[in-house]
């Protein structure tokens, strides 16, 4: 079949007007922070952890420390999700700033973790939630912290081992910022990954290798907050409930993500974690969602 040049010429030229459009559709440029957003397709994954994940945890940790610090993401269940836009990196200082001038993020020992492209740390979950809806009113959005279902699936992108680069932690320093070789010489009492993935404390954003969607940092550099209470998974095991301490049945907000001083065991998709929301700390910071659906509060 002969194609003519007229119609090669218009699909060409079809070509060249479609693909930055398509392009521009799946990435969004927040102006006035220069957050940039990707756009999360609508799916369904399984969230929480493996029997296989369950029992190499217990392998590592033994069966006590387990129940205490990593039952709570059992069982495994299945969920369903909308699409949303979602932070391509974690807020960094300098976009925080914006908001809050006189924030700091103060030092780890003698290292400064207040420049532009780190990310933000020492702050609240209820100011991150404030800075939301601040950037909320300024954009005409609605932004806010992801859900923890949309946190994990996002994290995922499509992925089912216990990482999303696979099982092995031996991979970790092509991806996150954790404890590592690094830190160990600067702390040679901690417990690392075998790797060095050259930064000793909190990396500049987009400094590893992305997930599927494009996303980086979801685990290492810093525990990120996401917007529910902590709860333990429906129908959890019972010595999940060791977990649930007092103190934070009702005002703990859950954080997920580990950060760039957790060993490998808390360096999974799966890992959950959560502090008060007023609690502010050198290893926990945040990135936003951005609302398909305008039926959605920025407060929800």
């Amino acid at each position: 079949m002969k194609i003519s040049v007229f119609t090669l010429s218009l699909f060409l030229l079809m070509l060249f007007l479609v693909e930055p459009l398509s392009a521009e559709m799946r990435q969004w440029r927040e102006p006035l922070t220069g957050m940039e957003f990707v756009w999360i397709p609508a799916g369904t994954f399984l969230m929480g952890q493996t029997e296989t994940e369950k029992a190499s945890l217990i392998k590592v940790m033994g069966e006590e420390k387990y129940n205490l610090y990593c039952a709570d993401a059992m069982p495994r269940h299945k969920v369903e999700v909308n699409g949303f836009w979602l932070g391509k990196y974690e807020v960094t200082n300098a976009q925080y700033l914006k908001f809050d001038p006189e924030h700091s993020s103060k030092f780890y020992k003698k290292f400064s973790l207040n420049d532009d492209r780190q990310p933000v740390v020492e702050v609240s979950w209820s100011e991150a939630a404030a800075f939301a809806e601040w950037l909320s009113h300024k954009s005409g959005k609605i932004i806010r912290l992801p859900r923890e279902f949309e946190w994990e699936y996002a994290c995922r992108a499509g992925t089912t081992t216990i990482r999303y680069w696979g099982d092995n932690a031996e991979d970790t320093c092509a991806y996150a910022n954790v404890a590592d070789l690094s830190a160990k010489r600067e702390w040679p009492e901690w417990s690392v990954h075998d790797c060095d993935d050259g930064f000793a404390v909190t990396s500049p954003v987009g400094s590893f290798k992305p997930n599927r969607f494009a996303l980086y940092d979801m685990l290492g550099n810093v525990w990120e907050w996401c917007n529910d209470r902590y709860i333990l998974h429906e129908n959890a095991e019972p010595e999940a409930a060791g977990q649930n301490q007092a103190a934070c049945k009702l005002d703990c907000r859950v954080a997920r993500g580990s950060c760039w001083d957790n060993p490998a065991r808390y360096v999974r998709c799966a890992s959950r974690n959560k502090r008060k929301a007023d609690f502010h700390g050198y290893n926990i910071g945040f990135r936003l969602l951005m609302v398909n659906d305008s039926q959605f509060s920025a407060k929800q």
